[in-house]
């Protein structure tokens, strides 16, 4: 048995990524990676890895897990030898149980498989050497190949040949009597095969644990010798081929179980590399549950005699009790003249085929034994029918759905009901049904309706309500706390005083769950918190571990962050204890108790409430926070496209990035009151300069703008106001520019800067143009000149919202192709719907 410690190593140092990277393709997803399931076929998917659970969940066809369960799944492991896997994977030796009695048949057992290796090589050396033996061989037509891949030999025809393998005192060793390879009679020692091809039967690991023997003289009984059970064979779950065979079953996947040896190695031969045959005797429950692990389908394939057709029917019986909903059995059922062997000899591989194609599913097969011989029109043949179907289908404990089908089919070919059926064998089920009003209702106080219609009121009232449905339990919130601890086993330790607090006296089920899996993480010695597949693990020996691992994977569709599980928990506590304070002020108020002790309790409620209020404005926070990070990555992904470059170290590079995406976010402290802006004063229109009008770097300039209604920000409605230059504001225009200067010191939040993208373009317009305006205005060497009506100017509208503040010393001393290179610069690094720096697009835009 392997130590529970070293599991839970194994998984914290194991990586379920790269672990399962080594079997499908995985692909990013958020927190978790993606892929097809490997476990059923699908086109979008539905398999989901998480690197922080350490567990994987298919919601296609439901599988879940950790690492070692997904190694069962994947290469049809047991649960020991998954474990060995993985511990392999990352160059871990798996320590054995150190007890004395298991290191004793450690010993014993390792001991009778050198004896049996030993003899192995033996025999094949011996087939080399016999011409007799190959010819045999031959005349079956077995290839050299087949017989080399098989590990075939011969058995010298001699009393004391293994004396030469064993010589002295080894050929009196007790291993070999326990192996069955020596008898003895009369205190005299002789080889127990003598004289036959010897079948190697190896176990799943391919160590040789028995031998098959067969005669190659036609009269000579028995047909076939085989090895005794020992401490490592064990006829009722070894397969014969299981080894050789075990990669094709699970490539193709199917398993075909035959008779024999040679019906293995025929059918081996021919391309059927899944076939396995049990060893001398008939199949067994254990049998099929091993072929079920490796594969969903098994094909049982028997001679077409009378003696096949029983082998048949005692194969139908080990696989009912093992065959799940999910799997199927099929039952190839050949000519009467022709087992798996003579019928490839004597029409091929595809012959073979095509009967495996008209096999029979295990329900036909069935059906076709119990009708057999019967005369289903009369009633005793088919009362009959009903007796023996009995034992076969109650005995389908893994197949509830299949079970239920079979039932109604038996009960219609029986001419009875399903629930006389199920009466009869002792399975009746309460059937809920849904009582339906009825329509003959009492009349009501007034007295029934009359009319040309006659009375109809007694038997229908319009006002009769149907019964209430019934109400669906709310899952316990101690079930999403139970799912938050399973997730981040850390938080146990943090909530570890609340949790004895709250639930260690409790009597409620999901308090005792949350309680044991408290005391399962407190059980690592170094002190650091388990991984959750460690601690699913630890709990796997519980009554509630599927519910544990349920819960687990339910909470890969949830994905909670652990600050979010945190807070959750805190609440939860909180509400908890809130609720157990109302119950105590209900049965003290009713008793009469102190008054003091009732007011203790009122001020303890009213703190647990106003905690109550501030977690779950920390929840909504926090949940806000969550949402603002994931725009922003949804921006990168959808804006900037993957691989994209993000914002630029160069603060003036990265000011006009965000201008131009809406990403610049102010802060609380950065916010400021906006002064109440002064009246606008009409001022005539400025006279034409004696300079002429330059033309305007940004294009060709709107027309005056008229600004009607209150301002937002508290300046009075203004007047028209003259156009002004971009090289300077006269003197004139001075109050309206303070009024500009007053609603432009008001920082936008990014979702108003990044309505649209004409916004985001009219935004960066405008914050080049202040720039251009500054600069030229401080080349002025006369402020007091006038300028025409078409010098360029800009309308000024004080209900327009203004951009946000460029950062302090944005484009002081810039010359323009300085702040034309930073523009391109922002352009590439952030591809999108961005203005040119040319003024014709900035015309354009609207400006």
């Amino acid at each position: 048995m392997i130590p529970e410690g070293f599991i839970t190593s194994l998984l914290d140092r194991a990586d379920i990524v790269d672990v399962v990277g080594r079997y499908v393709t995985l692909k990013k997803g958020g927190r978790n990676f993606m892929a097809c399931c490997p476990f059923h076929k699908e086109k979008t998917p539905s398999f989901s890895v998480s690197p922080s659970k350490q567990i994987f969940k298919c919601f296609g066809c439901g599988k879940a897990g950790n690492a070692i369960g997904f190694l069962m799944d994947i290469e049809r492991l047991d649960f020991p030898d998954a474990v060995r896997r993985l511990a392999e994977i990352y160059g871990m030796e798996v320590p054995e149980d150190r007890t004395p009695g298991r290191q004793e048949a450690r010993k014993k057992a390792r001991a009778l498989s050198d004896f049996m290796k030993e003899a192995a090589d033996y025999y094949t050396s011996c087939l080399r050497n016999s011409t007799k033996a190959i010819d045999y061989l031959k005349a079956r037509e077995i290839s050299g190949e087949t017989a080399e891949r098989f590990g075939l030999g011969y058995s010298p025809d001699g009393w004391h040949g293994l004396e030469a393998v064993f010589p002295g005192d080894r050929y009196k060793a007790q291993e070999l009597l326990t192996t069955g390879l020596v008898l003895e009679k009369n205190g005299r020692r002789y080889d127990a095969f003598r004289d036959r091809i010897m079948f190697p039967i190896r176990s799943p690991k391919g160590t040789v644990i028995g031998f098959g023997a067969r005669t190659m003289k036609g009269d000579e009984q028995p047909k076939y010798l085989n090895s005794p059970e020992t401490p490592i064979y064990h006829k009722g779950s070894e397969l014969y081929g299981l080894y050789e065979g075990r990669a094709a079953i699970v490539e193709k996947g199917r398993a075909i179980v035959c008779e024999g040896y040679m019906d293995v190695i025929q059918l081996s031969q021919a391309g059927f590399r899944e076939a396995v045959a049990a060893l001398g005797t008939s199949i067994t429950p254990e049998h099929v549950k091993k072929l079920f692990k490796l594969s969903d389908s098994v094909y049982f394939s028997f001679d077409g005699d009378s003696a096949g057709r029983k082998a048949a029917k005692r194969a139908l019986d080990a696989a009912l009790p093992v065959i799940g909903d999910d799997q199927s059995a099929h039952f190839v059922l050949l000519p009467p003249e022709h087992d798996p062997d003579s019928l490839i000899k004597a029409e091929g591989p595809e012959a073979y085929e095509r009967e495996m194609e008209k096999s029979l599913p295990l329900t036909v097969f069935l059906k076709s034994i119990l009708v057999e011989g019967k005369e289903l029109i009369y009633a005793e043949e088919r009362a009959k029918l009903v007796k023996q179907a009995k034992p076969l289908i109650l005995s389908m404990k893994s197949a509830p759905v299949l079970k239920l089908s079979l039932m109604k089919e038996i009960a219609a070919l029986a001419r009875l009901q399903l629930e006389d059926l199920e009466r009869e064998w002792g399975v009746a089920t309460e059937r809920k049904t849904v009582e339906r009003p009825s329509f003959e209702a009492a009349p009501r106080a007034g007295g029934p309706y009359t009319g040309r219609f006659g009375s109809w009121g007694a038997r229908f009232d319009w006002r009769r309500r149907p019964a209430p449905e019934p109400r669906i339990g709310v899952q316990d919130v101690r079930d999403r706390m139970l799912q938050c601890f399973l997730a981040y086993p850390q938080l146990l330790g943090e909530f570890s005083a609340q949790i004895e607090d709250e639930f260690v006296m409790s009597p409620s089920p999901a308090a005792n769950r949350i309680v044991e899996v408290w005391r399962a993480a407190a059980g690592e010695e170094d002190g650091e918190p388990m991984s959750p597949a460690a601690l699913l693990m630890r709990l796997s020996e519980s009554p509630d571990a599927a519910r544990y691992e349920s819960l687990l994977a339910g909470e890969l569709t949830l994905d909670t962050p652990e600050e979010g599980a945190r807070l959750e928990l805190r609440r939860a506590f909180l509400e908890l204890e809130l609720e157990r304070v109302k119950a105590r002020e209900l049965v003290l108020g009713s008793s009469g108790a102190a008054i003091e002790e009732l007011r203790r309790l009122k001020c303890r409620r009213t703190e647990l409430m106003k905690l109550i209020a501030k977690a779950v404005e920390d929840e909504r926070i926090y949940r806000r926070e969550q949402e603002d990070v994931s725009r922003t990555r949804d921006f990168a992904k959808n804006e900037l496209g993957e691989g994209a470059t993000t914002l630029s170290d160069n603060p003036k590079v990265r000011a006009i990035q965000e201008l131009l995406f809406g990403k610049m976010r102010v802060g609380k402290a950065e916010a400021k009151k906006i002064p109440a802006a002064e009246p606008a004063v009409e001022t005539p229109a400025p006279s034409a300069s004696p300079f002429g009008a330059p033309p305007s770097p940004f294009g060709k300039p709107p027309a005056p703008s008229i600004s009607s209604g209150a301002s937002p920000f508290g300046a009075p409605p203004a007047v028209e106001t003259p156009q002004m230059s971009p090289f300077g504001t006269p003197p004139a225009a001075a109050p309206a520019t303070q009024a500009r200067a007053a609603v432009s010191s008001q920082p936008v939040h990014a979702e108003a800067a990044a309505d649209s993208p004409r916004s985001r373009r009219d935004a960066i317009a405008r914050a080049l143009r202040e720039q251009a305006e500054k600069r030229a205005g401080m080349k002025l060497e006369d402020p007091d000149q006038d300028f025409p009506e078409d010098s360029g100017a800009f309308a000024v509208d004080a209900n327009e919202a203004m951009p946000p503040e460029m950062p302090e010393g944005f484009g002081d001393g810039m010359a323009d192709e300085e702040f034309s290179g930073l523009l391109e610069e922002a352009q590439e690094n952030l591809p999108g719907d961005v203005p040119d720096a040319d003024p014709d697009m900035l015309g354009r835009t609207g400006v």
